[in-house]
């Protein structure tokens, strides 16, 4: 049976920022890590010498409907953590590793990268972002977040698969998996590597009882960074729209309706047209599309390539900016 995406897919593809749309609200950096990362020399057979330069960049998020982690990313306040975390929230609060409470705000969300961005009067130390492509099965990772309540904890575990998508309805998912233990409590909290550089923020674990059974999910880094860095300029994400809606099957990916007035339908394509290729790379499947236009700016222009009655036509689609009704994932 065809299982259609299209409520997923293109109407609300991500594909950048307009910067001229709106005005910066600030101009804040998030730190980035040099391309050669210097290995925290801790003490035989352990790791506290990292635990300890990364525990104050980690809080916990107190709300009136339940607790989280989250990681101090600016030098201004600004802490991410998972949307599902603050989600319906009215109160929030963060406590540093000094069990000092403060009073947080919410800058922004993002329901489809499961990312939101709170601040608060604390300035912290931020944590360092490595590079999350970079990251390798097998890297030793540790994640550090408030589990349970219990307290702030370290975990430690290798990682077991790189660009782990396809887990949730949202085909823009991304995720890298390790074995380290993520509980109830750990979401929004830091999976970072050896240098004490974040790699990764914990958002959630699959398990049959609702433990951890090794399989412990963070969003990349190099999302988180994308996603923070908009939310600081402009208070929310932009993102592209093409005005499609597509389907897998037997014979590609088969167009199954097109906007009227969209850009795919200023481009000339076409219900039942059958997308081979765009911008010269080969189509397999309707999250191939996803990923592809999730990559590229707003006005940025791509070159499809389709299959009608037989025969290959090329078009020029202009990638345009998704209206405010724009598509909520629920996790």
């Amino acid at each position: 049976m065809l299982k259609e995406l299209s409520k997923y897919v293109v109407i609300g593809i991500a594909a950048g920022v307009i910067a001229y749309l709106f005005t910066a609200k600030e101009s804040i950096s998030i730190k980035v890590s040099e391309q050669k990362e210097k290995k925290i020399i801790t003490m035989k057979n352990s790791y506290n010498d990292i635990y300890k330069s990364v525990k104050d960049s980690v809080v916990t998020i107190n709300t009136d409907r339940g607790r989280g982690s989250g990681v101090i990313v600016t030098d201004q306040g600004h802490i991410v953590t998972n949307e599902h975390v603050i989600r319906g929230a009215n109160k929030i609060r963060i406590i540093t590793s000094e069990n000092v409470s403060y009073p947080a705000t919410i800058v922004g969300v993002d329901s489809i990268t499961d990312i939101a961005l709170i601040k608060s009067n604390y300035v912290g130390e931020s944590l360092t972002f490595s590079d999350s492509s970079k990251v390798k099965i097998g890297d030793i990772v540790l994640a550090i977040g408030n589990p349970f309540g219990v307290g702030q904890t370290l975990t430690q575990g290798i990682i077991s698969r790189t660009n782990s998508g396809h887990i949730t309805e949202n085909p823009l998912d991304e995720f890298l998996q390790s074995d380290a233990a993520i509980n109830p409590g750990n979401s929004g909290g830091a999976m970072v590597n050896l240098s004490g550089n974040l790699i990764g923020i914990n958002t959630m674990n699959l398990s049959i009882g609702g433990g951890s059974d090794g399989i412990g999910l963070a969003v990349p880094s190099n999302l988180v960074k994308k996603i923070t860095e908009q939310i600081i300029k402009y208070g929310r994400v932009v993102r592209g729209y093409v005005g499609l809606s597509a389907l897998d099957t037997s014979d590609g990916v088969l167009i199954s309706n097109v906007v009227k007035d969209g850009p795919a339908y200023s481009s000339g394509l076409k219900t039942n047209d059958v997308i081979i290729s765009i911008d010269n790379t080969k189509i397999n499947n309707i999250q191939q599309v996803v990923k592809i236009v999730a990559s590229l700016e707003v006005d940025q222009q791509i070159d499809v390539t389709i299959r009608r009655s037989g025969s290959l036509v090329n078009s020029v689609i202009k990638v345009a900016a998704m209206p405010e009704a724009h598509i909520t994932i629920k996790r």
